[in-house]
């Protein structure tokens, strides 16, 4: 059980945790902030030309000592080793931890140049802040192993694997029904202690600005008109059937001829045939008509989304969505609640994602598409209540409402769930709210442990052992491409700490396991030569 900002404060009020010096202010929801000290330990590789752990080997580290406002200058790919200001210890039955916050290696991240993975991510590379604005990705870490994973369920059933310290902005229900909607960084596992409140969802994320792709110059198809058609459009043919006159206006707007045929109900045909005769030499050539383009998307015999329109600006998107509500979607005049019903997956989808690109929170679900009686299959519904006009054609605009954004501009968590640890990773951005968009939901999660400009922070220890006493060795990296300033005093992470089953039988300190590293009061190289021997296992 990971200890409380209460149970922390009782047990340093109690002498079981110290932490020297202490200042109530330090101490975090859940963890209590700890500071950087003035010497660093820094390698000097050219003194010898191997590194041999059986080997005490003085000459390969140097201790540098900062004073006053004096800066250790960390230079791009260099990697010292710094001790916390704080000497930390801890009684028996409690275990620290000083970690990064991280994401796993598969998290879909949308980018201003497509979908990338989490693990893809590279220094310079652009993703979007929760306005939906580019930011750059300053610094990554590497693959993360072995770090306690959740699962984060949210209400519109999407699922991001994250680790237990990864930080989220949150309003818990409280903040909701005030109407301050007070946003807080929380943990995951903050999140999962907290979870409900009175039986209902405490945690809501907010929903982020609409993405802001840049405007796509090479749609072959005015995207309102590819929606429409899309939506009621005959599939092999640049055909549409429609009993609005308006949708058929919008289409001419869009600058295509619209006869109606005579054969059909309600058939019209959009633009003129996808060939003509070349009066020289009697053969036929695709003329640039819809049905060519919509040919050369390869829409003809299946329809979906380019991906290009999915990319477009927000203003092109828009128009797709919305030629597509035009024709296949409905909204509900009392609670503004819109639906797009297809029996086709890939559109339903599209559709989502087009919902959530633009600052909207869709779920799908899935039914049976039932005719006279008949299963035909299964049929997709996307809803989402929207703070923006979705459609053109005037009937459903006017129904469509205004939704209260109390109720409909976050995401709610449902669950948060324990899982196998999976390979995890931390990123820093730009943004000054250290927001960046994950998923196919675009939802906004918080800066990792790295928003020290590019600083990525490891304790040597890894967990910090039960019976510890000292200053903590700290492993500092400069992952970005600037040289860091690190100043005396300064922020430099948090330590939480769980609580054992039981007290253990053999803390740190005792003689039986080596406690090389007891006391220390500064960076300490490493000491694994004195016990080699001992840690050691033969194949004998």
């Amino acid at each position: 059980m990971i200890l409380s900002d209460r149970d922390i404060r009782g047990e340093i009020d109690a002498g079981r945790i110290v932490i020297d010096p202490y200042v109530p202010e330090a101490v975090q929801p859940s963890s209590v902030d700890l500071h950087l000290a003035n010497r660093f330990r820094v390698f000097r590789n050219n003194r010898t030309a191997v590194i041999d752990p059986r080997e005490e080997q003085p000459e390969l580290t140097e201790l540098v000592e900062i004073s006053g406002d004096e800066p250790f200058i960390l230079h791009p790919g260099e990697f010292v080793l710094g001790a916390t200001f704080e000497r930390v210890a801890l009684p028996n039955d409690l275990v620290g931890r000083l970690e990064g916050k991280a994401l796993a290696l598969d998290t879909p991240v949308p980018t201003p140049v497509g979908w990338r993975a989490m693990g893809e991510l590279l220094p310079g590379d652009f993703v979007f802040d929760e306005t939906g604005s580019p930011t750059t990705v300053v610094a990554v870490t590497p693959p993360l192993l072995d770090r306690p994973c959740r699962e984060v369920v949210f209400g519109g059933g999407e699922r991001i694997v994250a680790d237990a310290s990864h930080q989220w902005a949150t309003v818990d229900k409280n903040g909701r029904r005030s109407g301050r909607q007070r946003f807080a960084i929380r943990t995951t596992d903050e999140i999962a202690r907290t979870l409900m409140v009175r039986g209902e969802r405490n945690h809501h994320v907010p929903l982020a600005g609409p993405a802001q792709y840049p405007p796509r110059l090479d749609l072959p198809i005015q995207p309102y008109t590819l929606g429409a058609w899309l939506g009621d459009g005959t599939t092999t043919k640049a055909e549409i059937t429609s009993w609005d006159t308006e949708v058929l206006a919008e289409i001419s707007g869009d600058g295509y001829v619209v006869q109606r045929l005579t054969y059909g109900n309600h058939l019209y045909r959009i633009g003129g045939a996808g060939h003509s005769r070349d009066a020289d030499s009697g053969q036929y050539m695709r003329n640039f008509s819809l049905s060519s383009r919509l040919r050369d998307l390869g829409l003809m015999n299946g329809k979906f989304v380019p991906r290009r329109y999915l990319e477009a600006g927000v203003s092109q998107r828009l128009a797709l969505l919305q030629g597509l509500m035009d024709t296949d979607g409905c909204v509900d005049d009392v609670a503004g609640r819109c639906e797009f019903t297809s029996t086709k997956e890939l559109l339903a989808d599209a559709v989502g994602e087009l919902a959530a690109g633009l600052g909207f929170r869709p779920v799908k679900s899935i039914g049976r598409a039932m005719l006279s009686g008949i299963d035909c299959g299964p049929k997709y519904r996307v809803k989402f209540t929207p703070d923006r006009p979705v459609f053109r054609l005037p009937r459903k605009v006017a129904r469509q409402k205004r939704a209260d954004a109390r109720f409909h501009r976050f995401h709610g968590i449902a669950d948060v769930c324990e899982v196998p640890s999976v390979p995890v990773r931390c990123i820093e951005v730009a943004a000054e709210s250290g927001m960046f968009l994950v998923s196919r939901s675009f939802i906004p999660t918080h800066n990792s442990s790295l928003g020290r400009l590019g600083l990525l922070i490891h304790s040597t220890a890894g967990y910090v052992d039960p019976g510890w006493e000292g200053t903590l060795t700290l492993e500092l990296s400069n992952v970005a491409n600037l040289p860091i300033k690190l100043y005396d005093g300064m922020k430099i992470g948090q330590i939480s700490f769980q609580r054992l089953s039981s007290p253990v039988e053999v803390g740190y300190g005792d003689a039986r396991i080596g406690s090389k590293y007891l006391g220390q009061t500064d960076p300490t190289a490493s000491r694994f030569h004195a016990d080699f021997e001992r840690g050691r296992v033969s194949r004998s």
